[in-house]
């Protein structure tokens, strides 16, 4: 693979467990190798032929992440995820074949369940919420043929342009863990650059591996960051016409957390974004100026379906 792959590399960040930044080069080379935490992990059945996950992102910028890798292609690939080989390739060609394209995603099953989708890209929502393509849906069923254009590439498994990471200043560092990727996509589209999902890029997930799912800390910076998100990028005149619907998100949303005991977390996020008011401001205004995209031109990206399955979630 290292042969059709020039100039990619692989960012990695230590925060996300021991063990995980580990040799990220070796995937680029096509090299098969066990992410271990600690030393209780063991290869499963089945696993010796594949690339088990290198290392995620998120967490900073610092000298073991995404500042020192070099290459004109950045690669992300988290720290609970196994790509198939062939994954890095298939991006390299995406883009290769896309030159309007700044970044791609893969499409991603649960690692438990590898019949069911849990991601083929992202699309943003007109209230502010994200939902996932082909969410739990069998790869028949989601009807994934060739590159397609999409609002979010998802950072679990994901290959960037390193000019276009650089045009927008990189990752914001605000948001620590979680919508990091939302805020990239969103500024990329804002600025003219298009984002794909290649099916032919397959990886596994363990979901949430790192923080638990519904976690304290998963859900205060999910609440947090979502927050974050619709308020630096979403430029003025759609910022006012969309307010009324992410009200309607949110209060479902901490519907949702009392219910499981979460409300606290997830109030704290939405506190950290006004105790932040200021930085927040600040990020926006820069944002705004660097948009070169027309209002009307970004909402026409955004999904509308967003009700009805948020509101399934609610009464689940």
């Amino acid at each position: 693979m290292a042969a059709r792959c020039p100039g990619v590399r692989m960012a990695g960040l230590p925060w996300v467990g021991a063990g995980a930044a580990v040799a990220c080069l070796a995937a680029a080379a096509g090299a098969a190798f066990l992410f271990r935490r600690g030393d209780s992990a063991a290869a499963p059945p089945g696993e010796a032929d594949r690339l088990v996950a290198a290392a995620h992102l998120l967490g900073h910028e610092g000298p073991d992440g995404i500042g020192v890798a070099q290459g004109r292609l950045v690669a992300l690939l988290n720290n609970d995820a196994v790509a198939e080989p062939g994954w890095l390739a298939a991006l390299v060609a995406a883009l290769q074949a896309h030159p309007l394209a700044a970044a791609c995603d893969s499409k991603v099953f649960f690692y438990d369940q590898r019949d069911r989708l849990w991601a083929a890209g992202g699309d943003y929502t007109v209230s502010g919420a994200v939902l996932h393509r082909g969410y739990r849906l069998r790869e028949a069923e989601a009807g994934l043929h060739g590159p397609a254009e999409v609002f979010i590439a998802i950072a679990c498994a994901a290959l960037y342009r390193r000019e276009a990471l650089e045009a927008m200043g990189g990752l914001d560092e605000m948001f620590f863990s979680g919508y990091e990727d939302v805020d990239l996509s969103f500024r990329l589209h804002a600025a003219g650059y298009s984002v794909l999902n290649v099916p032919d890029a397959i990886v596994y997930h363990r979901v949430s591996e790192t923080h638990g799912l519904d976690s304290p800390q998963y859900v205060y910076h999910g609440q947090k960051n979502v927050l974050l998100t619709f308020l630096k990028n979403m430029p003025t005149p759609l910022l006012i016409r969309y307010a009324p619907l992410h009200l309607i998100y949110t209060l479902g949303a901490l519907a949702y957390f009392a219910r499981r005991g979460r409300l606290g977390a997830a109030l704290r996020g939405k506190a950290f974004v006004l105790r932040h008011w200021g930085q927040v401001l600040a990020r926006r205004r820069e944002t705004q100026r660097r948009r070169t995209v027309p209002a009307g031109q970004l909402a026409a990206l955004f999904s509308r379906a967003w009700f009805g399955p948020k509101l399934d979630k609610l009464l689940r």
